[in-house]
């Protein structure tokens, strides 16, 4: 009986790391790209595995209909999570938010919360 053939196993990765794991099988050095992969796989000790996650908090923002509907559009479109789709255009837009002047009537500064006065006690 043959032995049955393994099923494709999806893994997203970025573009340049994939272009650079098709180096090594154009110049020869690898059969592809998969026994590349399986290669590693097979090698790479997991126990050192030091996994990061950054911290992150969720906020909530009040959005027009219309940016709601496009963003839900664009994320289908770019398979892709509305939250990557803000993060990138937030990305963009603030170093141009951080190179304007902070205008010079209004500079930002914390509210400074008030002091009750306690009532002073009858002698």
């Amino acid at each position: 009986m043959p032995t049955k053939a393994p099923k494709p196993f999806p893994i997203q990765m970025e573009v340049e790391f994939i272009d650079r794991l098709s180096e090594p099988v154009r110049d020869g050095k690898a059969k592809s790209v998969s026994d590349i992969i399986r290669t590693a796989l097979e090698r790479y000790d997991f126990a050192d595995v030091l996994v990061l996650h950054p911290a992150q908090l969720q906020i909530s923002v009040r959005l027009p209909d219309e940016i709601r509907r496009q963003l839900k559009k664009t994320a289908r479109t770019k398979h892709t999570s509305i939250g990557h789709l803000v993060r990138a255009a937030v990305e963009n837009y603030l170093p141009e938010l951080e190179a304007m002047p902070a205008p010079t009537d209004q500079v930002a500064r914390p509210k400074r919360r008030q002091r009750r006065k306690k009532p002073r006690a009858k002698r």
